[in-house]
């Protein structure tokens, strides 16, 4: 598996491209407002994207979701009980994007435990609310690969005091989250990557989330 990673507007989100290497299949992550960007890498990588990945329903984070639907035809998916935010992007203003998104559907809604294949990849769906009531990681257990979007970041976790977030549930993903393999490598929506092994701060949750 490979994964180019994108800095895009509006908040300095990070977006992912997650490339499986024998099919030339490709995905992208949560693509903000970097569609442009990451249909070059995976041009420049001969790799055809097939799936949106939406870790949660946020405009930041789908802000590009039907610009590259549009040039590739790739399905766009969701976690069930974020699926009408995208629909509801296209009617709101906010400060940070220079007009608002079209509007999009789902194509795909996921459950707690859905699987999607990218060529040999196997990708599994985790349900982690706390930061809005469908937020999802994105899980590939052979390549020790865990996006988290706006759940876990290195050292913090996403903002609970927002329209759906959820201190005691936000816990409650983070120590589920926490099981997986030390080894396993997040990429998170924001900042720096990690290694849940380092996130040694997420076993002594005493604390309010916010």
């Amino acid at each position: 598996m490979l994964v180019e990673k994108v800095v895009a507007p509006p908040l300095d989100n990070n977006a992912y491209l997650i490339v499986d290497e024998t099919s030339k299949q490709a995905a992208v992550v949560d693509p903000a407002l970097g569609g442009q960007q990451l249909l070059a890498k995976a041009d420049e990588l001969g790799a055809k994207v097939v799936l949106i990945l939406n870790t949660h329903g946020h405009v930041d984070a789908t802000a590009d979701d039907g610009s590259i639907r549009t040039a590739t035809g790739a399905k766009i998916a969701i976690f069930e009980l974020d699926g009408a935010r995208l629909e509801k992007n296209a009617r709101d203003t906010r400060w940070f994007l220079p007009a608002p998104p079209p509007p999009v559907k789902a194509d795909v809604q996921l459950k707690e435990g859905s699987e999607l294949k990218l060529g040999d990849l196997v990708i599994r769906t985790l349900h982690t609310p706390g930061h809005t009531e469908g937020s999802a990681c994105f899980y590939v257990e052979s390549a020790g690969a865990l996006f988290t979007g706006d759940t876990l970041y290195a050292g913090s976790c996403g903002r609970t005091d927002v329209f759906g977030g959820s201190p005691a549930k936000m816990i409650f993903s983070l120590r589920r989250i926490k099981e997986l393999p030390p080894e396993t490598h997040v990429y998170p929506g924001h900042g720096p990557e990690t290694d849940l092994g380092d996130e040694t701060w997420i076993r002594d949750l005493t604390y309010p989330i916010v």
